[in-house]
C-alpha cells in the first residue's frame, strides 16, 4: 500500500503535468474542438480544463468522505469559466489549495479507508491522478 505522502507526490505530480499544459495551450485554440470525437473527446480546451479543475474539489470530498473529514468550501462560489489558459491556470492553484488543505491530513490509516462507490483510498487516488494525466494529454492535443 501506498503510503501517504507517495499519493500525495503521485497527485502533485499529475497537478504539474496538467499546470504545464494549461501553461503551453494557445488561446487561440483554447475553444476549438476537435474534428471528431464524442463525449469527453469532443471537448475543447477550455471545457477539459472546466472538467479537470472541477473534478479536483469532487476527488476531495470522497477522499473526505471515506475519511469522515468535512469537504473542503469551493473557491468557485460564483461558477466556474475559464475564459483563458491563464484563467485556468489560476483556478487551478485555487481548486488545489482547497483540495490540498484537506488531503494533507490524509493517514496511513486512512488510506486502510474505502469511499463507498469509489474503493479504496489508494484506488480514488489513482483514478484522481489518472484524471489529471488524461485531461492533460486531451488539452495538450487540443492545441495543436
Amino acid at each position: 500500500m501506498p503510503t501517504p505522502d507517495e499519493v500525495r507526490a503521485d497527485l502533485g505530480a499529475a497537478r504539474d503535468a496538467l499546470a504545464a499544459a494549461l501553461s503551453a495551450a494557445p488561446a487561440d485554440t483554447w475553444e476549438r474542438k476537435p474534428e471528431s470525437g464524442e463525449g469527453e473527446d469532443a471537448w475543447s480546451a477550455r471545457e477539459a480544463a472546466q472538467h479537470v479543475i472541477g473534478a479536483e474539489l469532487y476527488y476531495t470530498n470522497a477522499v473526505c468522505e471515506a475519511c469522515g473529514y468535512d469537504g473542503p468550501e469551493s473557491p468557485f462560489a460564483g461558477g466556474l469559466e475559464l475564459a483563458s489558459p491563464e484563467a485556468a491556470t489560476a483556478a487551478l492553484a485555487q481548486a488545489t489549495a482547497a483540495a490540498d488543505s484537506k488531503i494533507q491530513h490524509v493517514s496511513a490509516g486512512d488510506l486502510e479507508r474505502s469511499h463507498e462507490r469509489m474503493g479504496p483510498l489508494p484506488d480514488v487516488f489513482e483514478s484522481w491522478t489518472g484524471h489529471l494525466r488524461d485531461h492533460a494529454a486531451q488539452i495538450t492535443a487540443a492545441g495543436g
